[in-house]
């Protein structure tokens, strides 16, 4: 999530960065490979070319690029024209959905392993942090989630098949039981975990963990999922291996099961010495009982940025692997934790939701043989991970033997996946995604703020063209602010504006939805489709209601050398906004260069990013709820429904998958009329790895390998065999 960059050059024919990624840092001309279209006689044809390029290093802007129109609130949605040519332009959604099937039971035979047995893996980017506060604050980034090591929780969704089941605790949690004004549960611990230093893994650690979050009051990245203040009041330590839960408001599944049960523990001995070494809770202990909701804002604000420049050196860990080294910009190094609590465990586990431990744990149904074999072994003594500037070079050195797999959200491209699949050292996978790539809009400024506009973007982006035509269908078009892949919680009921509509009805759709809302162009000419030469012929520059002309817009995205699909519909969005007279500029950068410029300082007025999603929705809460529209919020568009906002705080307290479900496809209609967002598109996700060096206990899962990499996982880390 990380966002910086000059425009783009656009090309009176728009040429497009197809498959190759190009370096991030200046280099030398290389061949790219690029998708160009032509008028042939009148008719425009796509054609490829191979031409050498000079990459740039790309330009940041800073400031906005012309007068930025504050304003308060959102103007409502109108009724959507129906066009005669364009009747049933609400049509239904088009993505597949993949099914992954079971593999049949995975029997991991024991191999000797050899002293300093290292597993290597390939990333794009270094972490930002080794503070894991910030890590998960406003540094919250995928290569974050990929490289720093495991923190242990209670409770957690297991590899695969995302059953919930408990780590720390020592069994599943009971019944939520009113107290009083408070709702309770006590979970009883294990005693046979400690952390790194020698020290027993308590309940001290946990209560400390949730009561210090509450304290400082965070809610920036993944903090407010896991310590939700408006439902938790504390944790209290019954004893050593016992602690309370106490919610002053009773929670739902979002912010009970997947929410505090599955949050992170931290050491509290080691960072209540460092938080007090550094003052971080001078501000807030000055704060009068009385204090205004600003002054303890601001106090807490302080004291988060006193947390975040900590450096832990030497901090104690629990999990399979604890970091051992980082070298800036180049490598990172966890090493293998020879005292981790479930080193030797095997982990069965069926489709069904079965699941069962080598300790004696067993959840039901466990008839048949097991789906799923997993040995906790540590087979690596080391996992490193190397920093290449390209997914070219990480693929050039997996198959040079230099590392075993190639961490990356976005998959690997199709070229590069059918360059490898000869390879008989490589095995390359596929698997569906659960998350997508959208754009957003600052709506704190105009027009951004307006649902017309908004929609009259969104029915400008032809999303099945870029996906089929210019990036040859290894894409396919988004219209649900929750996936089809995740069939259980996905609305196919909701409407997609725009689908399937050719340039022409585009056209007069989004200048009707426009002008309905009182918009007007300079000159009075309207942009009108000209059928003969097949392009939009231009207007006058964009004129609001009142008649003060659209300001210059900036849209922070991707740039090719990270993502080349998300930078090829950054500029086929600028160039069909531009001739529609909405003065847009598309900023391409870096991934850690944007995040910033979004979450930060919210400087922009649309951006283009994506996310990588959980199983259950509480993710629309984070990312539409007003409580997360303020700075390192995950609301940085600061889209703001008193409808909307009800429906979110439900989908927070509902306590049934039932009533979950009911209120997930509520809010997923909503939003697919207002549009915070646009998605735009989702991709399957292709990896490939060194089959001659490693072996995984799974290969097939919702968002493939790279989603069992996250956070640390123990599972994947822990199980993978090293040849």
């Amino acid at each position: 999530m990380n966002v910086r960059s000059k425009g783009l050059i656009l090309f009176s024919t728009l040429i497009i960065l197809s498959m190759v990624l190009a370096a991030c840092a200046p280099a030398a001309p290389e061949t790219i490979i690029q998708t160009v279209e032509v008028m042939v006689e009148g008719t425009p044809v796509v054609q490829t070319q191979v031409v050498e390029v000079t990459a740039e290093a790309p330009v940041v802007e800073e400031e906005a690029t012309g007068p930025i129109l504050a304003e308060e609130g959102l103007i409502a949605c109108n009724p959507i024209p129906v066009l005669p040519e364009a009747a049933s332009y609400i049509a239904p959604v088009t993505a597949p959905k993949p099914v992954v099937n079971a593999p049949k039971s995975i029997e991991l035979a024991a191999r000797p392993q050899q002293g300093g047995a290292v597993y290597r893996v390939g990333v794009f980017e270094d972490v930002t942090t080794i503070n894991y506060w910030a890590a998960n604050g406003p540094d919250n980034t995928v290569y974050n989630s990929y490289m720093l090591p495991e923190r242990w929780t209670m409770f957690e969704l297991s590899d695969k098949f995302f059953t919930f089941v408990p780590v720390l605790a020592k069994e599943l949690p009971g019944e939520l039981t009113q107290e009083g004004d408070v709702w309770t549960v006590t979970i009883p611990l294990r005693d046979d975990v400690m952390w790194s230093d020698g020290t027993p893994f308590t309940a001290n650690d946990v209560a400390w963990t949730a009561n210090t979050v509450m304290k400082l009051g965070l809610i920036s990245g993944n903090w407010s999922s896991w310590y939700d203040s408006n439902y938790l009041q504390g944790m209290e330590v019954v004893d050593d291996y016992t602690v309370k839960v106490i919610y002053h408001t009773k929670p739902g599944l979002a912010r009970h099961e997947y929410g505090t049960l599955q949050a992170p523990l931290l050491n509290a001995t080691y960072w209540q010495a460092k938080i007090d070494e550094a003052g971080v809770m001078a501000s807030i202990d000055a704060l009068a009982a009385d204090a205004a909701d600003d002054v303890k804002a601001a106090a807490q604000a302080e004291a988060h940025d006193k947390l975040f420049a900590i450096d832990p050196d030497g901090e104690p860990l629990a999990g399979a692997y604890i970091l051992s080294k980082w070298e800036k910009g180049a490598f990172l190094e966890n090493a293998k934790n020879a005292d981790w609590a479930d080193a030797g465990m095997v982990v069965e586990q069926w489709a069904a939701g079965g699941y069962r431990t080598s300790d004696g744990f067993v959840i039901e149904p466990t008839e048949g043989d097991p789906d799923m074999v997993q040995a906790l072994d540590q087979n690596a003594d080391s996992i490193v991970f190397t920093i290449y500037g390209s997914q070219d070079a990480a693929i050039l050195a997996m198959q040079n033997g230099e590392v075993d797999f190639v961490l990356n959200s976005l998959g690997l491209q199709r070229g590069l996946a059918d360059k490898v699949k000869s390879d008989p050292n490589l095995t390359v996978i596929e698997n569906p995604t659960n998350g997508y790539r959208y754009l957003s809009f600052n709506t704190r400024r105009r027009p951004m703020n307006d649902c017309a506009f908004r929609q009259a973007v969104a029915v400008l982006i032809d999303k099945e063209f870029v996906t089929a035509t210019i990036l040859q269908g290894v894409a396919f078009p988004m219209y649900g602010f929750v996936p089809p892949a995740n069939s259980a919680w996905y609305n196919s009921d909701i409407i997609t504006l725009g689908a399937g509509l050719d340039r022409e009805t585009r056209t007069n759709l989004a200048r009707e939805i426009l002008k309905q809302a009182g918009y007007t162009w300079e000159g009075g000419a309207e942009p009108t489709w000209d059928p003969e030469n097949r392009q939009v012929t231009p207007a006058g520059r964009l004129l609001m209601p009142d008649g003060t002309a659209v300001p210059a817009l900036n849209m922070p995205a991707p740039s090719p050398g990270y993502d080349p699909l998300r930078s090829t519909f950054a500029i086929w969005i600028e160039t069909w906004l531009n001739e529609f007279g909405i003065p847009l500029t598309a900023q391409l950068a870096g991934f850690n260069v944007i995040v910033p410029i979004i979450f930060t300082e919210q400087n922009f007025d649309m951006y283009i990013l994506g996310w990588s999603l959980s199983i259950f929705p509480s993710y629309l809460y984070d990312f539409f709820a007003e409580e997360q529209a303020v700075l390192d919020g995950n609301n940085a568009g600061g889209y703001v429904n008193p409808e909307v906002e009800e429906r979110l705080k439900q989908i927070l307290v509902c306590a049934t998958f039932e009533e979950c479900f009911t209120t997930a496809d509520e809010i997923q209609m909503i939003l697919s009329e207002e549009l915070p967002y646009v998605l735009l598109f989702d991709t399957g996700i292709i990896e490939a790895y060194r089959s001659a060096s490693v072996v995984f206990p799974y290969t097939e899962s919702l968002s493939g390998l790279q989603y069992g990499h996250q956070s640390g996982s123990s599972g994947i880390y822990a199980s993978v065999q090293t040849k």
